[in-house]
């Protein structure tokens, strides 16, 4: 089994600062740096780190090879990544306040221009059972969700950054849903989730939309949802200090679907992937504060 991320790359510029800018205001970093970003990459890198088989595909300029560098030494298969002297690598406008939250402005650049021959030549070689994860930072998303369901791969989907014309795409298709409380609400018409029981309520009512498939909703510091056939599962947020929140939800992505596609049950991946999750927001960056599954494993929540 083969895990593919279709999706995002982009250079992070990121500066610390002590609030959030607001609109009309002026104010002084504390520092900045330049990393590796895009959830398709970060989504990768969590894929990779997490054990499995992983591909990561995207569209770049030459600007960004030197994060197909670094997804390599992850162990990140990257030789499906077109590389174009004609456009430039996607970049991220980061703000990442005292308390560690962050405030993002997404540049697209190659990341949505890829074309149908583009699609089609990452997703040859691809079989049935294989796993396609896919996120609204790339266009062509509603292709790339027929063409995967034609080869007879598993489609993982994160609407985000959401928009009201993701509800137009074949949604029928997905196999596996990664909502956070904004994302659930918009697909079942603009409900409102605050308390443990409007989420529980929220995952019983998108699997009865689309029955049959995988529904995780992650709660922020309310925890994590999951529910599919064998029932609802739920797993509280391990609340560590919080250096930079930045690729947490990338994080909890790819270890509870290598998780779940490799057999452990809801409840199992719902829990590795809040440890995984966990410590990467107790570290500075997106990509490179992804652990590797021995940390994961090793990890004991009880002692921090």
């Amino acid at each position: 089994m083969k895990f593919l991320s279709l999706g995002s790359l982009n250079i992070d510029r990121v500066y610390h600062v002590d609030h959030i800018v607001k609109a009309g205001e002026t104010i002084s970093s504390t520092g900045s740096s330049r990393s590796a970003g895009g959830k398709g990459a970060n989504q990768s890198a969590a894929l990779a780190k997490s054990g499995v088989c992983t591909y990561f595909a995207g569209k770049i300029g030459r600007d960004g090879t030197w994060i197909l560098d670094l997804l390599s030494s992850y162990g990140v298969d990257v030789s499906r990544t077109i590389v174009s002297d004609s456009t430039g690598t996607g970049e991220a406008i980061i703000q990442v306040d005292a308390s560690g939250q962050n405030s993002i402005i997404i540049i697209a650049g190659g990341n949505r221009e890829f074309t149908s021959d583009d699609i089609d030549g990452i997703l040859s070689g691809f079989a049935e059972g294989d796993v396609i994860v896919l996120q609204n930072e790339i266009n062509r998303i509603g292709e790339i969700m027929e063409k995967a369901s034609k080869i007879g791969m598993r489609i993982a989907f994160n609407p985000s950054p959401f928009e009201e014309s993701l509800l137009t795409l074949p949604l029928g298709l997905v196999d596996f849903f990664f909502l956070n409380e904004i994302e659930a609400s918009a697909i079942m018409g603009g409900s409102v989730l605050k308390t443990d029981r409007d989420f529980r309520a929220a995952a019983e009512r998108l699997y009865a939309m689309f029955p049959g498939k995988g529904i995780v909703i992650t709660a922020g510091r309310g925890g994590a949802y999951y529910r599919d056939s064998s029932g609802l599962y739920f797993s509280p947020i391990i609340d560590l200090p919080a250096a930079d929140t930045t690729g947490a939800g990338d994080t909890f992505l790819g270890y509870f679907l290598s998780s779940i596609c490799c057999g452990k049950n809801g409840q199992e991946a719902l829990d590795t992937a809040s440890r995984a999750s966990a410590i990467a927001v107790s570290r500075q960056g997106a990509m490179e504060a992804i652990p590797f599954i021995c940390e994961v494993e090793s990890f004991d929540w009880h002692m921090q």
